[in-house]
């Protein structure tokens, strides 16, 4: 009868055997997860190095049922492939709390690498990125105005529609008659047969928003004005596309045309509009493209449970971890106009509770680490501490033309939005008017 060892086990049975035989770290053995889950040793080295020590290793793998594979075919040398260098470029250093110290290894995964992409390191104009684990926290509108009190103080501001799959900027921001001709899905499209640069400067049109306003909001929509055949073309936009050194992925297109777009427009600050959830649109965005990302979310169990999950996979990967950790900001939507002292108190500690648990450091009493990342609850400027915005029933039905005709007044706008356009412009540097 063949053994039970399930997706989570398999994977600490195999940490261990590598921990105990104090393998973990060496550079030239990792771990390989295929798309199954099954689990396997590569090691760039001649049959025979640390045979013992492989030989033990091989044996754990041989007991992890389906999730494994028995001892003699367990193990994959240098000899075994074409190219291991290439394999080993994938290698990650993957911890998890259960385990007694990190281990290498390479996760084969039919989605979600992206979740684990490197950090965007592209120089240009500020980005801030509107996020949340579920839709429906106002997360549109907020950007909606913020780029309009932007604008208002002279900047010139580019939104960007990454919800490809539920796009709906364009609606919000712009009359069908203004939509450019093209759309981000249209470049995808048309830049895997090179003809993106053709597009790309048919792609962004003005909001009638900042008619009135010393700056300006260009937007770039997921569709174009004529769209006939959407679902189409989007379920080809994620695929990659080939290049000189190799396939060039949906995520490293998506970095070179934000970084088209900026150098075409010159703003002075970019929004990025990312889709909901655990999808890997949403990792591009939040890990791949972004300087800043604001976590929407509401006092629910559903949000808490969604941000833990993707905290906790972050928390195994200490490399990427410590790259985005400090670019995180959470909102609290929809602030409740009753029981306001309690609401907030309690949408703290569960934000609180979150990244202790998972983002952020901790040290033993007597082993203080004043650069250590963590927190007070109480402190404004850490991640878990929420940007708020007010509920307030005249934006729930919300129209930017409301805003371009003044029917919105400001005191209106700062009652409801006031904590949160201050958080989010000291964000991306941008506190004041151009002089």
């Amino acid at each position: 009868m063949n053994t039970i060892v399930h997706f989570q086990e398999a994977l600490d049975r195999a940490a261990k055997a590598l921990i105990d035989e104090s393998l973990n770290r060496d550079e030239r053995i990792m771990l390989l997860r295929d798309m199954k889950g099954r689990l396997r040793l590569l090691v760039n080295a001649d049959p025979g190095w640390e045979k013992p020590r492989i030989d033990r290793i091989c044996a754990t793998l041989g007991s992890l049922g389906g999730f494994g594979e028995v001892p003699e075919q367990a193990v994959l040398y240098a000899k075994d492939f074409f190219d291991l260098t290439r394999i080993f470029h994938d290698v990650v250093l993957m911890q998890d709390p259960a385990w007694a110290a990190p281990v290498r290894i390479v996760d084969r995964q039919i989605i979600g690498q992206d979740w684990l992409n490197p950090l965007d390191t592209s120089d240009g104009p500020p980005r801030l990125v509107f996020f949340g684990i579920k839709g429906g926290v106002g997360r549109s509108t907020a950007m909606a105005i913020l780029a309009h009190t932007l604008a208002r103080e002279g900047k010139r501001v580019l939104l960007v529609d990454l919800d490809l799959e539920s796009p709906g900027l364009s609606g919000l921001m712009l009359p069908h008659e203004n939509m450019a001709d093209f759309g981000i899905v249209d470049y995808l499209i048309e830049d895997a047969v090179g003809q993106g640069e053709d597009v790309i400067r048919r792609m962004v049109t003005a909001s009638p928003m900042s008619i009135q306003t010393q700056g300006e909001i260009r937007v770039v929509t997921a569709m174009g004005s004529g769209e006939r055949d959407y679902i189409s073309k989007l379920s080809r936009a994620y695929a990659d596309v080939p290049g000189p050194d190799g396939p060039i992925s949906f995520a490293s297109r998506m970095r070179r045309l934000l970084d088209q777009l900026a150098a075409q427009e010159q703003p002075h600050v970019i929004l990025i509009d990312s889709r909901a959830g655990l999808h890997d649109l949403a990792a591009i965005c939040t890990v791949g493209l972004a300087g800043n990302v604001l976590l929407f979310g509401s006092d629910s169990p559903q949000s808490w449970q969604g941000y833990r999950l993707l905290f906790q996979h972050w928390q195994r990967h200490p490399e990427i971890l410590k790259s985005i950790r400090d670019r995180l900001k959470m909102v609290q939507a929809l602030f409740p106009e009753t029981d306001q002292a309690a609401r907030f108190t309690s949408f703290l500690q569960h934000s609180y509770d979150v990244f202790v648990n998972t983002l952020y450091e901790s040290t033993p009493p007597e082993q203080e680490d004043p650069d250590a990342f963590n927190f007070a609850k109480s402190d404004e400027a850490a991640p878990h501490y929420p940007l708020r915005i007010n509920w307030d029933n005249r934006f729930q039905e919300f129209s930017p033309l409301l805003l371009a005709s003044g029917a919105m007044t400001e005191d209106q706008i700062q009652a409801t939005f006031g904590a949160f356009l201050k958080g989010a412009k000291g964000l991306v540097g941008l506190t004041g008017e151009l002089a």
